[in-house]
């Protein structure tokens, strides 16, 4: 009885609901009539819905309106949008045209925030909370939390841009002080403050003071260097719905240098380019340094971007200019085009630049274009018609080939008109078995210099179809002339007529005669004639081809393929002959046999013409259950060299022996019975590799090498080994270790109460010179220990090593850098001590995951975590 109930509820449930949500959970399932309205009631312990878009929906009752297409959620409600944000709550309504929602009594995770209040609203994106409550802190365990916040109003951008109004900031539960206005902006991650000392500034203090404004809110950008002096800079962030980062910040001249730097950055964005349905869309980015060097000019860059949609058309602005960029140049794109499915599609283009300053090498211009296309176009009666025109005017390189386009210069302005269009006719066959089809392609370019330039192509076709004879006849004709201004609509004249026959007739089942040819009727000469033969009796296949040449009045070539099938063994021989050459093409003789779970094959291709052999090849493979063995050999008689390969496998194990081996009778030759070989172990993603040369002419091994490379990971350990040792050779009869490198990490103990987790990482390279020099390179090499106390507080200590030595230089004193991070989950402080430097620094940083992003920034990864 209760599978039928639930076959019910899904099926109205689905027809209810127009198949755009589909209903998982529900225990009942109502239909009422409000007025003009049509409710679905869905009640279960809880209901669960999936939305088009893969949101989750949970709630104990839900209430969907057809017509206004609203979701009411009571009870418990549970909803997970696209973007991954969770929002809970007793009552909510969901709109699903526009994604707008209101919600009462609601909490939202957005990332790694947390937010609280008494009522929520959700339009284009952005959530709006009266009396909001948010901290990072929610999830570390923390009671009190460390900080948090309460606000009048609190915005919630898409991404995790959060703005408050009316602030009051509390630290472990009491109030501290209160902000107008409170920005936080968790993408932008960099340490708020930091204080250090290193060899060349001496001591220095990077901080970044908050401040808040109606507008807005950021940072005065502080900077103190013993031995330069002052600092000061600007980091803003705008309030509104626009995305808005204004930062500028000196800094004062290097020691030894004469001036300092200056640098600039501009963002704005207006709307989401991603976002199509959107009309607006604007933004602006813009950065300029100043330069190191008062005799060289400054580097910027600029880009703006513009999008506007109204009225069936959308427009498109941009500025940019490039840092890399020599001179002043910006690059303008202007575009609008129509929107819509009606034709002809119009669109205007203009793109161009602006030399501001000293002027730039020239580049094309489009200054501007229309555009008119018929994509779709007309079509009727058998006959359709597309087509587009493009007119306006140029500056670009000109063609070297047209005398007057040469003299105007290598770049040079020009109007043009582009016509391009596509006639095809494909009328209704008059009888069965008749097709006939007309098409017309033309192209043509149009200059107000005097120039033209066309290219025109025809294609007629027609063709019959009697029983098991087919036959067609096809007439092309192309004309390529004129002289084209620009060198990029430059095509090479070309005046062609050409008449092409061919024919395919079933004689027999099994027996297929076919036949083409031509003539040329521009040059009024014959394309070759070209005759087959293709016949099937039983096992056998035989294809023959002959070319003859009508124009020369002699035959071109005859080639011929003979293949047998019998079950699984299947035999094959091709070869043919060159008229005028009076030669043979080579014989090539192919067989092969499928075998249970594998193949057996062998190929032999010999010179008729002087009667010896050039190449054998020999081939097998069989897969029995789950090993595989393969051997493949292959001789070739001209070098008289043989390749080859052994093979076989058994699951993640594997073994295989690849050799080179050369019998040439010519002891000066330098191969000269010599055998190269390479054998290879491997399980999964383990190798070791032995590469040996037998010297024949000496009867002795060398020179050679056995190489190892091993790489792993799983959630608490990675890493990448490699090494490569010296074999004994003629001259060195020592095994020693050539190079090795080692990169990655792992968890020695995972710790516990009462000691601390312990965990190993870096890179580490060695390369032997010769005996008395050897080089040890380590990049971030060394240990981290780590303590978890209570609320999720950790304490990380780590001593890393980035030097190099040479052994033939003495061993220098070590220079490692200690760094003792502590992490609170949603804020982290940083302690640097760097001997390289020497320098030594203490930063913070605030949002959840701060440790994390500490961490990547000193190079280190965490034990526990699985980042290694």
């Amino acid at each position: 009885m209760r599978a039928g109930v639930w076959a019910l509820v899904v099926l109205l449930a689905g027809w209810a609901l127009a198949g755009r949500i589909e209903v998982t959970q529900a225990d009942r399932l109502e239909l009422r009539k409000v007025g003009d309205s049509e409710l679905v009631v869905l009640v279960g312990a809880p209901v669960i819905l999936e939305l088009e878009k893969g949101e989750e929906v949970r709630a104990d009752r839900v209430e969907y309106d057809r017509s206004a297409r609203r979701l009411i959620l009571i009870g418990q409600v549970y909803y997970q949008d696209a973007e991954g944000r969770v929002t809970e709550a007793d009552y909510l309504e969901l709109y699903l045209d526009d994604e707008s929602l209101d919600a009462l009594e609601v909490h939202i995770q957005s990332g790694g925030i947390d937010l609280w209040g008494p009522e929520a609203t959700r339009v284009m994106g952005q959530i709006l909370l009266t009396q909001g409550e948010f901290t990072p802190c929610a999830r570390c365990g923390q009671d009190p939390y460390d900080y948090s916040f309460k606000a009048r109003k609190v915005i919630l951008y898409p991404g995790d841009r959060l703005v408050a109004y009316d602030v009051t900031v509390y630290t472990r539960g009491e109030v501290t002080f209160y902000w107008p206005v409170l920005l936080l902006h968790f993408s932008e991650r960099r340490p708020r403050v930091e204080v250090g000392s290193d060899p060349t500034d001496g001591w220095f203090v990077s901080a970044d003071l908050p401040y808040v404004t109606r507008g807005g809110l950021g940072f005065t950008l502080l900077r103190w260097f013993q031995n330069r002096g002052w600092g000061l800079g600007v980091d803003h962030w705008g309030a509104g719905a626009a995305y808005e980062h204004y930062r500028a910040l000196y800094l004062p001249p290097e020691v030894g240098a004469d001036r300092g730097t200056l640098e600039a950055q501009l963002d704005y964005r207006m709307g989401d380019k991603n976002l199509r349905d959107l009309p607006f869309y604007q933004a602006t980015a813009f950065k300029w340094t100043s330069a190191d060097q008062a005799a060289e000019p400054p580097r910027w860059s600029l880009k703006a971007e513009y999008r506007l949609k109204e009225d069936g058309w959308r427009h498109e602005l941009s500025l940019e200019r490039r840092e890399n960029t020599a001179s002043g140049r910006v690059r303008l794109k202007l575009s609008s085009r129509a929107l819509g499915r009606e034709e002809p599609r119009a669109e205007f283009r203009l793109q161009t630049y602006l030399d501001l300053g000293e002027a730039g090498p020239p580049a094309a211009r489009t200054v501007p274009e229309m555009v008119l296309r018929w994509t779709r176009g007309w079509s009727g009666g058998g006959f359709s018609v597309k087509g587009s025109l493009y007119a306006g005017g140029y500056f670009d390189r000109t063609n070297e080939l047209n005398r007057s386009a040469r003299a105007a210069g290598v770049w040079a302005s020009a109007g043009r008109i582009y016509v391009d269009h596509l006639d095809v006719f494909r009328p209704s066959p008059p009888w069965k078995g008749f097709r006939l089809s007309a098409e017309n392609r033309f192209k043509g370019w149009y200059y107000d210099t005097g120039e033209r330039q066309v290219d025109w192509r025809s294609t007629l076709r027609a063709s019959q179809t009697l029983g098991g004879l087919r036959v067609e006849a096809r007439l092309e004709r192309r004309v390529a002339e004129g002289e084209a201004f620009f060198a990029r609509d430059y095509i090479r004249p070309e005046r062609k007529l050409d008449f092409k026959a061919s024919s395919r007739w079933s004689v027999l089942p099994g027996l297929v005669l076919t036949a083409s040819g031509g003539r040329d009727l521009e040059q009024a000469v014959y394309a070759p004639l070209k005759a087959g033969l293709e016949a099937r009796p039983g096992p056998l296949t035989l294809k023959l081809d002959h070319l003859y040449d009508p124009q020369a009045g002699r035959h071109q070539a005859t080639t011929g393929r003979l293949s047998l099938r019998l079950g699984d063994l299947a035999a094959s021989a091709q070869s043919g002959y060159r008229y005028p050459d009076a030669a043979y093409d080579d014989l090539l003789l192919r067989a092969s046999y499928a075998l249970p779970g594998g193949n057996l094959s062998l190929t032999h291709k010999r010179d008729l013409n002087q009667g010896r052999p050039r190449e054998t090849r020999a081939a097998f493979e069989l897969r029995p259950g789950g090993a595989r063995y393969s051997l493949s050999e292959t001789y070739d008689h001209d070098g008289r060299r043989l390749n080859g390969r052994i093979g076989a496998g058994w699951g993640p194990f594997s073994v295989r022996l690849d050799h080179t081996s050369f019998f040439t009778d010519d002891p000066g030759d330098p191969n000269f019975r010599d055998h190269q070989l390479t054998f290879t172990a491997a399980w999964k993603e383990h190798r070791l590799t032995l590469l040996e040369r037998w010297d024949g002419a000496q009867g002795r091994f060398g020179p050679g090498s056995l190489r190892f490379g091993s790489r792993f990971a799983d959630l608490r350990s990675t890493w990448n080994v490699s090494a490569a040792w010296h074999l004994p050779e003629t001259g060195d009869e020592e095994v020693y270790l050539e190079e090795a490198s080692i990169k990655g990490g792992f968890d020695v103990w995972s710790g516990g109460d009462t000691w601390p987790a312990l965990s190993v990482q870096g890179g580490f390279e060695y390369a032997r010179y010769a005996a008395d020099d050897r080089k040890l390179s380590f990049k971030d090499f060394g240990f981290t220990l780590g303590w978890r106390g209570e609320e999720n507080t950790r304490l990380y200590l780590s001593a890393l090593l980035t030097q190099e030595v040479r052994t033939s230089e003495g061993w220098p004193p070590l220079q490692p850098r200690f760094v003792v991070t502590l992490d609170r989950c949603c804020w982290a402080l940083r302690f640097t001590l760097d001997a390289a430097a020497p320098s030594a620094r203490i930063a913070f940083l605030y949002g959840d995951q701060s440790a994390r992003f500490l961490f990547d920034e000193s190079g280190i990864r965490m034990p526990w975590e699985g980042g290694l």
